[in-house]
């Protein structure tokens, strides 16, 4: 590792030596110790982003001295008032992210609950999606291809039911 040199003003470098001492360490670890909580966040919104879009974000992470040594991020929803659904956790050694997509699937559908938005079934999710890949094949006989229509309104109401309340919401 490199030293580095920087030069802070006098009342930040007296500031964070005040913090430092609080916590009982250095100023250098303390510095570092907020970098890398800096870069753990940044870390845990861009996993969000790349599962989530933006429909969710991250607040300041801990740091758990569990073994093994983890942050704890936690997740919250967008819009206001934001209200927390789950957690990311990273490897405090590692950076690696622990939290699956599964989890952040979690964390979207509790989400969606806290707006009183509705969620269509999954046995039906998957019967459409199964009647849309077999009719891009070939064409359906009427009875399915009746179902396939059925699903696909049943699914494009519940939607404009979803950004009714979205707009209630958004409007309260």
């Amino acid at each position: 590792m490199r030293p580095l040199t920087i030069s802070l003003p006098d009342y930040l470098y007296e500031k964070l030596t005040r913090q430092a001492q609080s916590v009982k360490t250095s100023l250098e670890e303390f510095v570092l110790f907020q970098l890398k909580r800096d870069e753990t966040k940044g870390a845990a919104l861009g996993f969000l982003q790349k599962h989530a879009g933006r429909c969710l974000t991250v607040r300041e992470p801990t740091f758990k001295e569990t073994e093994p040594f983890v942050w704890k991020v936690p997740v919250i929803t967008n819009v206001a008032p934001p209200l927390e659904v789950g957690e990311i956790i990273i490897d405090a050694g590692t950076g690696k992210i622990l939290s699956t997509d599964k989890d952040v699937i979690e964390m979207i559908k509790k989400g969606h609950i806290s707006f009183g938005f509705e969620t269509f079934a999954a046995e039906k999710q998957e019967r459409l999606a199964e009647l849309l890949a077999l009719n891009s094949e070939k064409p359906l006989e009427s009875e399915a291809k009746q179902e396939m229509e059925t699903l696909l309104a049943e699914e494009q109401a519940l939607q404009l039911r979803n950004l009714e309340t979205l707009e209630k919401q958004l409007l309260s």
